[in-house]
């Protein structure tokens, strides 16, 4: 056995590296608790919204209604590659009609917030799309904090909701005209793993699974 041991392939030992390598790839793509690296985030219903239940990620009164980032199959992703600008896009499902609505955001005067902890915007344009496909125009409001969406990690209104996250978790928040109707964005997030780092970790471990048999 100890024979065998000593006796592995240079082509076993590289497999390993390789996965050993992946996997901490994989690792330094996903930003840690606590930070916000550029990247693509998966955004999430937010426990804290103050018309949940239903759970709901986006409230347009305007419109009466509130939108799930996560029900019924849909999925909206938060892109940042670090500059001036981040973007929103994806479906939403609208709580109350119960039918898929899509939404392509766009944030601009995005500046980085210090130890990465995030970014501030101070605007914001796009749209809401029904399925008959009519649009509803979103313009970012500039609300107290001097901003028209924060994306941070600091655990916003999570402190009373431990399963969903603690102060090191990633939330977004950002308000819409129009002014004196509430419009908002309150998100949880969460870093969506390379896929090239992810498949090469998964050929490495199944590259040793193979010569391990």
């Amino acid at each position: 056995m100890l024979k065998h041991v000593k006796s592995v392939s240079r082509r076993g030992r590289v497999i390993l590296v390789a996965a050993l390598a992946a996997g901490g790839l994989l690792a330094a793509t996903v930003a840690s608790a606590g930070t916000i690296l550029p990247g693509q985030y998966t955004l999430l219903d937010h426990p804290d919204g103050n018309l949940n239940p239903p759970p709901y990620g986006l409230r347009v009164d305007s419109l009466g209604y509130t939108f799930s980032v996560e029900l019924g199959g849909v999925n909206v992703i938060l892109d940042w590659d670090g500059g001036s600008t981040a973007t929103i896009t994806g479906t939403l499902y609208n709580n109350q009609t119960t039918d898929i609505w899509t939404v392509d955001y766009t944030l601009t005067g995005v500046v980085a917030a210090p130890a990465s902890l995030g970014f501030s915007a101070s605007a914001g344009s796009g749209v809401l799309t029904d399925p008959l496909l009519n649009d509803t125009v979103l313009t970012g409001e500039v609300n107290g904090s001097g901003s028209a969406f924060d994306f941070l990690a600091d655990g916003f209104r999570l402190g009373g909701h431990p399963a969903f996250g603690d102060a090191d978790t990633a939330v977004g928040r950002g308000w819409v005209e129009p002014a004196g109707s509430t419009d908002d964005w309150l998100v949880r997030a969460v870093p969506v793993p390379e896929p090239g780092t992810a498949l090469l970790l998964g050929l490495g471990l199944a590259g040793l699974a193979r010569r391990r048999r």
